[in-house]
């Protein structure tokens, strides 16, 4: 009996059928290499963000106004942007196993190097600083995917990457919160917090050297007949897409394609009410509750609308890797975002319950499309162009990163508190949903989606 038990148990996989080599090597993927770069994404935003929880001690320290602070907090992406474009080539020419590491060491220097800032001069060099050292490293990972997933698992393996940046935000609040009441050697608690929170990119950059392979023909997991089935369906995804029809192609293509450009206006509108949240939402909330809660719990309550945004995102990006459709799955939870933070606008000082709901609602419509969002950019680039093409989209995007806050902490000292609050849920609804708006003009002028073949082939795989 139990031999024979073996026997059927031995033959049950092949009833009905074996693993297609897109599904097997799409599992390999989702454990051999997101992983790192998830863990890798997770600890940038926690490092660019942390400054929205620190900023609750470390504006009375050094005599911030809300709008110097969001000055320092844009500079950021001031350098984020001038060096975005070049990291993404150097990441294409030296490999994105050396520069992935590079960056993350950089990183979590100057990470742990703000907690030498005294000044408000210092403040904003140091985040100029912080803002260079990042540079790369997400647009970085979306060139170096499309290199391994072939567009029909796109969406669920951005997904599965992207899904960092609402963890990030539901654990960094907290982290950053709980590390700030601690005050060892004599430092302040965002001092200390800066510290800590800059270490484990050293640690991480010492994985990746290690164990993140540049192409598929690096990687010892894959067997040689799945490494060239990965090649060979990219290549002819990428064929005809630009370049010379072989996706061959220079790093100055995709600076100059006019739907590389619309993109990256759609991108700003999707940056700009994402950090509103990201550096001024615990600020809100201490509005909100009337002092009468501490940092560290501001901190908690801060990350409850990333819960729900990063169950959105994963729900959103299979659902539009099952489907194949883009657009829609972009526009219509980012339009429904816009409408929850108009609501939010008009409820933040009478109904904090209201507003709290309308607030988790916006913040999944700016930032669950995500995933869908980069699905759609490496469709109109390929190769180099590829590399300085969506690098290019996230420049211009996070251009939205420097106005953000400033433009936020300028609303912020013209109508201090509640005012203040509905002043900014409203500039970020409108500007969230020209995006979705954006995107439904420029549908027509984007790609096709997977062929139908390729379709059909990852419906049966689902």
């Amino acid at each position: 009996m139990d031999n024979h038990r073996r026997q059927n148990t031995a033959a049950q996989p092949y009833e009905s059928g074996p693993p297609s080599p897109e599904s097997t090597i799409s599992r390999k993927i989702s454990f051999r290499i997101v992983p790192m770069l998830f863990l890798g994404a997770l600890l940038s935003y926690v490092d660019r963000t942390n400054i929205g929880v620190a900023k609750l001690e470390m504006q009375a320290d050094l005599g911030l106004s809300e709008a110097a602070f969001g000055l320092g907090a844009g500079i950021f992406f001031i350098a984020y942007v001038l060096f975005e474009v070049p990291s993404n080539i150097a990441l294409h020419r030296v490999g994105a196993r050396i520069w992935i590491a590079r960056i993350m060491v950089t990183w979590g220097l100057v990470t742990s190097l703000m907690s030498l800032v005294d000044n408000v001069w210092m403040f904003y060099g140091m985040r100029f600083l912080l803002g260079a050292a990042e540079a790369g490293l997400l647009p970085g990972v979306v060139y170096y995917l499309t290199r391994w997933v072939p567009s029909a698992n796109r969406g669920r393996i951005l997904g599965l990457f992207f899904l960092a940046i609402p963890v990030a935000s539901a654990i960094g609040s907290p982290l950053t919160s709980t590390l700030m009441s601690f005050h060892p050697w004599g430092l302040h608690g965002w001092q200390f917090m800066f510290l800590a929170e800059g270490l484990p990119c050293l640690l991480l950059a010492a994985v990746i050297i290690k164990f993140l392979p540049n192409e598929p023909g690096d990687a010892r997991w894959l067997d040689a007949s799945e490494a060239q089935w990965i090649t060979d369906t990219i290549r002819r995804e990428n064929s005809g897409v630009t370049g010379d029809g072989n996706g061959h192609s220079s790093w100055t293509d995709g600076l100059k394609n006019i739907r590389v450009l619309a993109l990256s206006a759609v991108y700003f509108s999707m940056v700009v009410p994402i950090y509103l949240m990201g550096f001024f939402l615990p600020s809100i909330i201490k509005e909100m509750t009337g002092g009468t809660v501490g940092t560290t719990g501001i901190g908690y309550i801060a990350a409850v609308p990333y819960i729900f945004t990063g169950i959105a995102m994963v729900v959103i990006s299979r659902s539009s890797d099952r489907t194949q459709e883009r657009m829609w799955h972009f526009a219509v939870p980012t339009l429904i975002g816009a409408g929850g933070w108009v609501v939010a606008a008009a409820t933040v000082s009478s109904s904090p319950l209201v507003a709290a709901i309308a607030i988790c609602i916006g913040t999944v419509g700016a930032m669950a499309t995500i995933p869908t969002f980069w699905t759609t950019a490496p469709k109109v680039v390929a190769g180099a162009a590829a590399a300085s093409g969506i690098a290019l989209i996230s420049s211009i995007g996070n251009i939205g990163g420097f106005v953000s806050p400033y433009m936020f902490g300028v609303i912020r000292d013209a109508f201090p508190g509640e005012t203040g609050n509905s002043v900014s849920f409203l500039v970020g609804a409108i500007v969230l949903g020209i995006g979705g708006v954006l995107m439904i003009a420029l549908s027509k002028n984007l790609p096709a989606t997977t062929p139908k073949s390729t379709k059909t082939a990852q419906l049966q795989n689902d």
